[in-house]
C-alpha cells in the first residue's frame, strides 16, 4: 500500500514538472528575465532546491517568487498564494536546520 502511494506521489510530481515545462510563458529563463505571468501548477516541495524573489518595484512588471527545481527549471509563482507562502516557510525552516 505504501509502495503504491509513493509511486503515485512520484507520478504526480513528474506530471507537475511536465506541465510547468509546457507552460513556457510562466517560466523565467534566466536571472535577468522577468516573469510575465504565474504558473498555474503547484510545485511539490521535493522538487524545489531554492528560489529568488522578483519585485515589481524594480525592473519587472509583477512581483513573483521564482522557484528553482532540482532539474534546473524555473517556475514563476504568485507570492500571495497560500501554497507559495507555505513553501517559502518550509525552505526557511530547512535552511535554519542546516545552519545548526
Amino acid at each position: 500500500m505504501t509502495n503504491f502511494i509513493s509511486k503515485s506521489l512520484i507520478l504526480a510530481s513528474l506530471m507537475g514538472l511536465l506541465l510547468l515545462y509546457l507552460s513556457g510563458t510562466s517560466e523565467a529563463q534566466s536571472n535577468q528575465d522577468c516573469c510575465l505571468s504565474y504558473s498555474t501548477v503547484r510545485l511539490p516541495r521535493g522538487v524545489i532546491k531554492g528560489y529568488t524573489e522578483q519585485l515589481s518595484t524594480e525592473v519587472c512588471d509583477i512581483s513573483a517568487i521564482i522557484f528553482h527545481t532540482k532539474n534546473g527549471l524555473k517556475a514563476c509563482a504568485n507570492p500571495e498564494d497560500r501554497w507559495v507562502k507555505k513553501h517559502l516557510l518550509w525552505l526557511s525552516n530547512k535552511l535554519k536546520k542546516m545552519s545548526m
